[in-house]
């Protein structure tokens, strides 16, 4: 079997897309499965046009990875939107020869490469990662809503397999009349995110002390309801001073709001990756997560692994695997009070703490990287089967 990925956000960009494509890679290498992925190029150092260029694009024998320049988008200024051209794509996807197209993105290189696999009558499974038309109320643009919806659909229209990476997202889907609408699911490496990163020392580099530490991790964006985390700062400070501080690892369009509200218990460590995003992990007390617009949510998977109790929001992909009062609080999506009253209920209830803590722990053990990439193969399998058995055979 052979496999090209589109996707317009890739590795060095941080988010649950990139880090799922590159533990699916790994997946892929183990099994000696050959993938290509055509992404966007962040710094000038991948550009495809010229025959050097590619030289440079090689990895190990199973991959390789085309990129393309693209421009920077002022909403998320670490992102790239490539808009490479349809030739140089399909002269490249030719030479590789795929038994199978998966796009993982609605962008520039997404749509290339629907347009390859329509061209090239190849099975397509297609990914839908992000609630673009809920992030639209967010920044002034719920007028524009219809519109992406429509745009959305039409883009997925042609899609054999569209995967959702909750069933809660999975539903929507359907409801919207996608075609064949279901799950690839997310997982967490418990022997890079657990307890065992726990470290006084980070702990005092942070400048937590002995305060009771709150951690959130993620794209600091307005659509994350990191308004509800500022305000829970605010009633937590008048009521316990000098108890938290606030950690915030990520970096964002809101990261200069959350500096402006002038908290001096609010600690930003920008992007942070391995083992050192591992420490803060461990070595925080909660998490606090108010986005009610996952479509998943890995970095909740993270912190549970990690040993936090968490407090989050009753809404999105999250649900699949949160349960109130079993192995995280949730709150309604908007409800301000209640979300600060579940901060305040970790910071003072030990026993409700463990409890939390050892459920969440199984959960994140349940969730092997391994077993739902096994899943995906016999997804990209059945797609195979049913649009192209003469691939399939050869692929066999």
């Amino acid at each position: 079997m052979k496999i090209a990925y589109f996707t317009d956000t890739y590795a060095p960009e941080v988010n649950g897309v990139t880090n799922t494509l590159a533990k699916l890679s790994g997946y892929l290498e183990r099994q000696g499965i050959k993938h290509t992925f055509f992404a966007p190029d962040y710094d000038g150092s991948f550009r495809t046009d010229d025959a050097k260029a590619n030289k440079t694009c090689m990895f190990p024998e199973t991959k390789k990875v085309y990129r393309f320049s693209g421009i920077r988008v002022g909403i998320s200024p670490n992102s790239c939107l490539a808009f490479p051209k349809a030739k140089r794509i399909f002269e490249l996807c030719d030479k590789f020869a795929p038994d199978l197209v998966h796009v993982t993105t609605e962008f520039g290189i997404g749509h290339k490469g629907v347009k390859y696999a329509v061209s090239r009558k190849l099975p397509l499974v297609m990914s839908y990662h992000t609630d673009f038309c809920k992030y639209l109320g967010y920044f002034g643009l719920s007028s524009l809503e219809p519109f992406a919806e429509r745009y959305l659909k039409r883009f997925y229209r042609h899609s054999d397999r569209t995967l959702a990476p909750s069933r809660y997202t999975m539903e929507q889907l359907r409801q919207k009349g996608y075609n064949n609408p279901g799950v690839w699911s997310r997982g967490i490496d418990t022997s890079k995110f657990n307890a065992g990163f726990r470290s006084e020392q980070a702990r005092n580099k942070l400048g937590i002390g002995d305060n009771f530490a709150f951690l959130y991790v993620g794209r600091l964006s307005p659509e994350k309801g990191l308004h509800m985390l500022l305000h829970a700062i605010g009633k937590i400070n008048s009521a316990f001073p000098g108890k938290a501080v606030f950690v915030f690892t990520g970096d964002g369009s809101y990261a200069e709001t959350i500096r402006q509200a002038g908290y001096d218990n609010v600690i930003m460590t920008g992007f942070k990756l391995g083992n050192e995003l591992a420490e803060i992990y461990a070595s925080c007390d909660a998490f606090a997560f108010p986005s009610g617009t996952e479509t998943f949510g890995n970095t909740c998977l993270e912190a549970m692994a990690s040993g936090l109790p968490l407090a989050g929001i009753s809404c999105g992909g999250v649900t699949d695997y949160l349960i109130h009062r079993e192995n995280a609080l949730l709150s309604e999506d908007g409800d301000q009070d209640g979300f600060t009253s579940h901060l305040t209920e970790l910071m003072n209830n030990r026993q409700l703490c463990r409890v939390l803590k050892e459920k969440a722990w199984k959960t994140a053990l349940s969730r092997d990287w391994d077993t739902i990439f096994d899943i995906l193969l016999n997804e990209y399998e059945t797609a195979i089967r049913e649009k192209a058995p003469t691939a399939w055979e050869r692929a066999s």
